[in-house]
């Protein structure tokens, strides 16, 4: 278990790239790009989220989230817009808090982007990151147990669900694979 916070990131650091995706540290001038994506009520059915008001809350919102710590200072709050490589749409953003005992993560993927593989390929890079970069030890991902797709990312990334609940949702964790040898 992390007892102490690991430094914070500089934005050079948090930059990530997969074959198709770049995850790029989130900004409030992100939000013109991703109030198109989260202004969909279907994408609440499973976040408990309703859609952002406007550009101007979203933006908010993200300049809050930009000193990337929580108000007591407990916990690092790292976000990520995910964008297409070939084009740089953004298609969904990424969130890991980070704090003394865990790291929890939680992906966002914009409904006409899904079924593609951008969940899987982004939160497969991002738990690489953090187990790389910060030296996280336990990652975990608290998903709606109806909530299939998001379950099937989990599990393809390396995550299990546990019996653990937070809020009534399956607190699914990220087991490291024992060193080679």
């Amino acid at each position: 278990m992390r007892r102490v916070l690991p430094d914070l990131p500089a934005d050079s650091e948090m930059r990530i790239a997969t074959p198709r995706l770049d995850l790029v540290p989130l900004t409030a001038d992100d939000a013109v790009d991703l109030f198109a994506v989260l202004d969909d009520p279907a994408l609440g059915r499973w976040t408990g989220q309703e859609p952002p008001a406007d550009v101007a809350g979203l933006r908010k919102k993200y300049t809050m989230w930009a000193s990337r710590r929580s108000p007591a200072g407990d916990e690092l709050w790292l976000n990520w817009v995910v964008r297409r490589r070939d084009d740089d749409r953004a298609v969904g953003h990424l969130q890991a808090t980070v704090g003394a005992a865990h790291t929890e993560v939680a992906w966002v993927i914009g409904t006409p982007n899904q079924h593609q593989g951008f969940a899987t390929e982004a939160a497969h890079a991002l738990i690489a990151w953090l187990l790389e970069a910060l030296g996280a030890d336990s990652i975990v991902a608290c998903i709606h147990p109806g909530h299939l797709a998001s379950q099937a990312v989990a599990d393809r990334v390396g995550m299990h669900p546990t019996d653990r609940r937070d809020d009534g949702e399956v607190v699914w964790e990220y087991v490291t694979p024992p060193p080679r040898g």
